[in-house]
């Protein structure tokens, strides 16, 4: 909805950047609420007597990242996000606690959709390695577990100038993570999933963010 906004704000932002302006190095930061489903942790919580875990957590994710212009319509974007969940569902023996994060750092290919200055508007597709754990207590089971993975992403990114350097960041992105098998310091597993093989870290989200931007 803020990327609709953004863009019904400036009908005239269509097309391609203007003739003899090239894309400006970036530096941004910010923070975003992810919509995530965990497939295998929702098995682990379903297991627990008469909890009923929703399909999709919401998650808190902060983010940074710089981006270099490779041409007058390409950006290369480094990127680190970190996710963070915690859930506590009722099970028939008292309150459970699982908490999720994961560190995130993708490489990321942007193109320049619009460029008109003082706003812009891109559209990427990237990922890298990611790293995730999961922390579960329960009774007498107090353990961390973690997972590592690939991970990709696909995004949009508006900024809006508040002056000659700053800018406004508002953007969206969807994340498949493969962030594979969970295990803990002995090379124990939670649990297993659905398909009978160890719970891993898989999942799929949608989010929003805001932050600020500085260009170079």
């Amino acid at each position: 909805m803020l990327l609709l906004a953004t863009l019904y704000a400036f009908p005239q932002a269509q097309g391609q950047p203007q003739a003899g302006q090239s894309p400006r190095g970036s530096l941004s930061a910010g923070m975003g609420v992810e919509y995530v489903s965990w497939s295998d942790v929702n098995d682990l919580v379903a297991a627990l007597p008469a909890a009923r875990p929703a399909q999709f957590t919401a998650a808190v994710e902060f983010f940074g990242a710089l981006a270099f212009p490779l041409s007058d319509l390409w950006l290369l974007k480094l990127e680190y996000a970190y996710t963070l969940a915690s859930f506590s569902p009722q099970g028939t023996f008292g309150p459970a606690s699982f908490s999720v994060s994961a560190h995130m750092p993708s490489l990321i290919l942007q193109y320049m959709l619009v460029d008109r200055g003082v706003y812009n508007l891109k559209a990427g597709a990237g990922g890298g390695y990611h790293f995730g754990s999961l922390s579960e207590k329960y009774l007498s089971l107090d353990d961390t577990f973690t997972a590592k993975g690939p991970g990709f992403v696909l995004e949009i990114e508006a900024n809006t100038a508040f002056g000659d350097h700053l800018f406004a960041y508002l953007g969206g992105n969807i994340r498949w993570e493969f962030i594979g098998r969970l295990l803990d310091a002995s090379g124990v597993s939670p649990g297993v999933a659905s398909g009978g093989s160890p719970a891993t870290l898989h999942s799929f989200g949608a989010g929003v963010r805001l932050g600020a931007c500085y260009l170079f």
